[in-house]
């Protein structure tokens, strides 16, 4: 009896299994979004799957499993491209179609994240702005250095003389006050750094071509080496804040010092204080963007001759920062002593009066050195 009994329970569960797991894997829905296949695609599915009717919709998207690196151009992440990796661009936008796995940099561009982008990481632009549109999606921390300044100071979009006579007033007002900012940190610097000044004023005179060199060395590896240091967590606030703050000191430390060796050398510097040969320096350097500026101010054919004037300025200022930087970098940012060169005269031309008698010449088969005569 107990065995029969036995027996009709366990038909009776059977029975009651064979109904209920139809109903169970029914009523089980799954939602997929990422189906990974293999390394040359993946399967998405974006719509509701049911187990009874199958995937309605399946989309081939490419997996970049690497780092994603640009020098001077934009990158575009499309839609249904998967980044696996960070995404850094030095001079160049970045578009956002897509996911990014890691952080997103952007050095000298924007960062747009479009409706149907994601970003896991952090999204940093130094010197542009990150934008996010509706639907986009942005996980981390979101950084925008710089983002208003489009456009140096002095040059706008389009010509140096387009606009009207007082939108060229107010810009050549804004270069006035910006040179007249530059003489009152100059005169600052020359106060409290006066030896380091007189240093980089001294390679400036003596080895331009050789500073002027080093200074573009620079300029061209200091966005590569920004965009390296944003790629690690440490390394973003030492790029953000202690290079641009670096840079921004070497810069003046170095501009003040051409200036300082441009002043002297016109008029010899005789009678005049550092301070003045400083000051005067800087009004030629910065004079021709003043005089295009003026000449340019009626327009017309006027206003092309300032603007040729103006380029020519532009082009004065930037050499005379990039020697000055070259030479502020050499000197360690003026700290390291410049050794004198020693010169040693050799005269070679008949003696004059009252001076010693010439070395008779070296002996047929002597060192053949020239004896160094009076320094």
């Amino acid at each position: 009896m107990a065995q029969k009994l036995m027996i009709t329970l366990v038909v009776v569960c059977l029975a009651v299994l064979g109904v209920m797991a139809p109903m169970a894997l029914k009523a089980e829905d799954s939602v997929v979004t990422r189906i990974r296949i293999d390394d040359s695609g993946v399967k998405v599915g974006d719509t509701h799957i049911d187990t009874d009717e199958g995937i309605s919709r399946i989309e081939k998207v490419r997996v970049i499993g690497e780092d994603v690196v640009q020098f001077g151009d934009d990158i575009v992440i499309e839609a249904g491209e998967i980044v696996e990796g960070d995404v850094v661009s030095v001079l160049g936008s970045i578009v956002v179609d897509g996911m990014v796995d890691g952080d997103v940099v952007s050095v000298g561009g924007g960062i747009t994240v479009g409706p149907e982008g994601e970003i896991d990481g952090d999204a940093v632009a130094v010197g542009g702005r990150v934008t996010k549109e509706p639907g986009g999606i942005i996980r981390g921390e979101t950084v925008s250095i710089g983002s208003g300044a489009r456009y140096p100071l002095g040059f706008h979009r389009g010509p140096f003389f387009a606009g009207s006579f007082f939108s060229r007033g107010g810009r050549l007002f804004m270069f006035v006050m910006w040179t007249i900012l530059l003489v009152v940190l100059g005169l600052i610097v020359m106060a409290v750094a006066r030896r380091p000044v007189e240093r980089v004023c001294e390679l400036s005179r003596n080895e331009a071509f050789k500073m002027g060199l080093i200074g573009l060395l620079v300029e061209v590896l200091i966005m590569p080496a920004m965009a390296l240091l944003c790629m690690t967590v440490i390394g973003i606030p030492v790029a953000i804040f202690v290079i641009p703050l670096l840079l921004t000191l070497a810069l003046l430390l170095g501009y003040v010092g051409v200036s300082y060796a441009v002043g002297e050398r016109i008029g010899n510097g005789h009678g005049r204080s550092p301070y003045g040969s400083m000051v005067i320096g800087l009004l030629i350097l910065q004079g021709l963007v003043i005089l295009g500026a003026l000449i340019g101010l009626p327009g017309g054919g006027l206003g092309l001759v300032g603007t040729t004037i103006k380029v020519i300025g532009y082009a004065v200022i930037y050499v005379a920062a990039t020697v000055g930087l070259g030479a502020v970098i050499m000197s360690k940012f003026g700290t390291k002593d410049m050794q004198p060169a020693t010169t040693v005269e050799f005269q070679v031309g008949p003696q004059g009066p009252g001076q010693p008698p010439q070395a008779p010449p070296p002996a047929p088969g002597g060192s053949g050195m020239a004896t160094p005569g009076t320094m």
